[in-house]
């Protein structure tokens, strides 16, 4: 038992790369990063070609446990999406991820980009919300 409490849990402690305040989890899923060629394989696992070659061989796809996305709570700036990567050593390091990331994961749906399934209207409506349209609303009801 005495083990057990003296085991610390692993907590990754990350800081806003533009305010440098502490970053809070929004209790997100890690959305781990994916290559299918073998390029992409050598450049996000680090490795050489050959054995790049031989895992594309093996599996199709090739995800990447040391580099995953996900979303934290900044007091100043809100909602942000991070690129986190853990080194050999075990730290991790968390950056603002690149626009081609974005394509590297699954479930995930790039935070710059509107909704695909609206309309083009009704985004352009829904961003057009002011007082005047509210004051309207309450006065009928």
């Amino acid at each position: 038992m005495t083990e057990r409490r003296n085991r610390r849990r692993k907590r990754v402690l990350t800081y806003c790369p533009t305010c440098d305040e502490r970053l809070w989890r929004v209790n997100s899923e890690r959305h781990y990063l994916f290559a299918s060629g073998h390029q992409q394989v050598q450049e996000l696992a680090g490795i050489t070609r050959k054995k790049a070659l031989l895992l594309t061989c093996q599996r199709p796809t090739f995800v990447d446990r040391r580099s995953w996305l996900e979303e934290f709570f900044c007091a100043t700036h809100g909602h942000i999406w991070l690129l986190l990567k853990q080194g050999e050593d075990g730290y991790v390091t968390a950056t603002i991820p690149d626009p081609h990331v974005w394509e590297q994961t699954t479930g995930t749906i790039d935070p710059r980009k509107p909704n695909p399934s609206v309309s083009e209207y009704t985004f352009r409506a829904s961003r057009r919300a002011s007082c005047s349209l509210a004051h309207r609303f309450y006065e009928q009801s």
